[in-house]
């Protein structure tokens, strides 16, 4: 940074998680730091996540399988994978690359692409949860995998032999193993249970730690919406609201399911779209087990959570703009019933969010080709709690020193063009 640059603030749009943890690691590191949210934070997709702590997930849902299965998962009862009819050709573009994204050489790269992150993962999200004052939210505990019907297991054999291929700790546990840690659990005929993951205790308790340990360290919070990024004459950047403006030395963009638009004035045509998710919570649940347990059958996930029990799942495209889908949610409370049959879980709450997602399902991360003032961390699906605090440490790199030690080259913005 130069001298004048130091008189001028680095702005990051967007206060989700990443947003967020990016602030905050930014404050730690730099004076005059601003966080710009229309909203409150964390109250998108951060707080409706399933607060698992995911650094398993190292294969990208761009894969040779998915689009095999793609037809079946479409057609299913329970219908894991939907687009809405009214958004399906506005959707076709996405669709069109994720196929491309998912072919075997492609799939293989994003593997890889992935791990380097997940690597650093948990430990990253630790430390930032530990220097945010919030440590007593992340159980790295593992989680479940839960196979409930015979037909599954050979599918269950094939992905606990990819984990373990990829590094993942993770071993197979028979029904009677399974009854001992999560006795309220359906019948089954096992689980997988990997021992290197976790969960927090509160999603939206994390995005405010991190919020208050930002303001702590000198970060200013504005609430406003920004319209415009223009890079001005004077290589800097000029921040447009409604009724004023801002401008930066550094600009770094992380508006989640909204950075398209920020993108695109920069010059990039980012083909990020949303896959919406939905949650149901049993409100109040206390029960025997401590750790997240996943459905291979039903594609589910849920969560012991300090507010109750917390069940997500499905990817469904359908913008922005369109309602909750009635039967997303039914079939989510179905779920839930069916797979604690014998406890109460009378208390329930609903909720929908958008996750931001690229057609390889991998994030932007990185600086512009054009000018390293202005840094994209946005795109991280189903993993943006996962990856908050190595995310955070690598924009945090990138705006002090310029330099990352992870390849992001997988990561670029303009890696579609």
């Amino acid at each position: 940074m130069t001298a004048n640059d130091e008189q001028l603030p680095t702005v990051i749009v967007g206060a989700g998680i990443i947003g967020l943890a990016v602030a905050f690691r930014l404050a730690q590191a730099l004076p005059g730091v601003v966080l710009v949210e229309r909203g409150e934070p964390g109250m998108g997709c951060s707080f409706g996540n399933a607060g698992h702590i995911a650094t398993e997930q190292v294969f990208p849902l761009a894969s040779p399988e998915t689009v095999l299965n793609a037809p079946r998962l479409m057609l299913a009862k329970n219908r894991p994978l939907s687009v809405r009819p009214a958004y399906a050709l506005e959707a076709l573009p996405w669709l069109a690359r994720f196929v491309w994204a998912s072919r075997p050489s492609a799939y293989r790269r994003g593997t890889a692409a992935l791990t380097s992150l997940q690597r650093r993962a948990l430990p990253a999200f630790e430390s930032l949860c530990e220097d945010a004052g919030v440590p007593q939210q992340v159980n790295a505990r593992g989680h479940l995998v839960l196979v409930e019907d015979d037909a599954l297991r050979r599918a269950a054999e094939r992905q606990l032999t990819r984990m373990l291929e990829h590094g993942i700790d993770a071993v197979w546990l028979e029904t009677d193993r399974v009854r001992e840690i999560a006795p309220e659990l359906a019948p089954n005929i096992g689980a997988i249970n990997v021992r290197d993951s976790g969960h927090v205790g509160d999603p939206l308790a994390i995005c405010r730690g991190l919020l208050g340990a930002f303001v702590s360290a000198g970060g200013r919070l504005v609430q406003d919406e920004v319209r415009q990024i223009e890079r001005s004459g004077r290589g800097r950047y000029r921040l447009l609201f409604a009724d004023n403006e801002l401008e930066a030395a550094h600009v770094v963009v992380c508006a989640g399911a909204w950075s398209k638009e920020l993108a695109r004035q920069a010059g990039f045509d980012v083909p990020l779209d949303t896959e919406r998710g939905y949650h149901v919570q049993a409100n109040g649940w206390r029960g025997a087990f401590d750790v997240a347990v996943a459905s291979l059958d039903r594609m589910t996930i849920m969560t012991p959570l300090d507010g109750g029990l917390r069940i997500t799942g499905f990817v469904e495209f359908g913008g922005l703009e369109q309602p909750p889908s009635p039967a997303r949610l039914k079939t989510l409370n179905r779920h839930l019933s069916e797979l604690l049959p014998n406890s109460d879980l009378n208390d329930r709450s609903e909720w929908m969010g958008f996750r931001p997602s690229m057609p390889d399902h991998l994030p932007v991360i990185g600086s512009s080709p054009d000018d390293p003032k202005l840094i994209f961390a946005f795109g991280h699906q189903h993993l943006g709690l996962t990856l908050a605090g190595v995310t955070a440490d690598v924009v945090a790199s990138l705006a002090t020193t310029g330099e990352s030690d992870i390849d992001l080259t997988p990561f670029r913005v303009d890696r579609f063009q």
